[in-house]
């Protein structure tokens, strides 16, 4: 009826045990920095690249119109020779000013749709984020308590392997019933 289990190295099960600890610490680990990393990115796509752009819109602005009011000054002295250089500062900083808006509203639209994107993706790290936190720590559990069903188990069998003692007596001091079994 009962089979016979046929343990051969109860080591391996500590191996697994310490490696699936391990796994689980290091993955916990990764866990948290990746969390950590959206709410960095969240606030840097929100707030700092929001402002960063912001701000050089309104330098740039500023040196837009500081050049034209000297390019219209430079055509109202009829200075050609300067309003030549006048005039290509104002057209670079005019497509500065537009690069730097496409800029912005690119940044905008980030920040409008980050959550829309990275929303759904998390929510795939809370399936590994409870694997990690209730189903492992669980096979943690188990796996010790069958290597100490396993060790339980080698230390009868191992009594039972026991040799006599030099005297004839068996190691357990029950010579009457090993050799009525014999």
């Amino acid at each position: 009826m009962a089979k016979k289990a046929h343990v051969t190295s109860v080591e391996v099960l500590e191996s697994f045990r310490c490696s699936l600890i391990l796994y689980l610490e290091h993955a916990k680990s990764a866990m948290d920095d990746t969390r950590d990393e959206v709410r960095r990115t969240r606030n840097w796509v929100q707030q700092d690249q929001r402002l960063h752009w912001e701000g050089r819109l309104r330098r740039l602005q500023k040196q837009l119109e500081q050049a034209e009011a000297e390019l219209f000054t430079s055509r109202m002295s009829a200075l050609t020779e300067n309003s030549a250089a006048r005039q290509m500062a104002v057209t670079r900083l005019r497509r500065m000013v537009g690069e730097t808006e496409e800029k912005l509203g690119e940044v905008k639209r980030w920040a409008r749709s980050y959550d829309s994107v990275v929303d759904p993706l998390a929510k795939r790290l809370e399936s590994l984020q409870h694997l990690l936190s209730q189903d492992l720590p669980k096979a943690v559990t188990t796996i010790t308590n069958a290597q100490k069903a396993l060790d339980a188990y080698r230390q009868i069998r191992m009594e039972d392997a026991a040799p006599d003692r030099p005297d004839g007596t068996p190691a357990d001091g029950n010579s009457e019933g090993r050799k009525e079994s014999a």
